[in-house]
C-alpha cells in the first residue's frame, strides 16, 4: 500500500464519529491503533500506521 492510500485510510479512521470520544482520550499511538483496529476497513499494520501518522504530521 502506498503512502497516499495509508493517509486516506487513516484520515477516514481518525474521523470516525463512533470512535471520536475514545480517540480523544487515547494517550498513546498504541492506544489509537488498538481502537482503530475495531473498524472493519482498517487493515494497516502498526508500521504503516506510524508511517501514515508521520506523513500527515509533516504536511500539517
Amino acid at each position: 500500500m502506498d503512502i497516499e492510500e495509508i493517509k486516506h485510510m487513516l484520515f477516514h479512521a481518525l474521523t470516525e464519529e463512533s470512535l471520536a470520544m475514545r480517540l480523544d482520550a487515547a494517550k498513546s499511538q498504541q492506544e489509537v491503533y488498538e481502537i482503530l483496529q475495531e473498524l472493519s476497513y482498517f487493515t494497516l499494520s502498526m508500521e504503516e500506521f506510524q508511517q501514515g501518522i508521520k506523513a500527515m504530521q509533516e504536511e500539517a
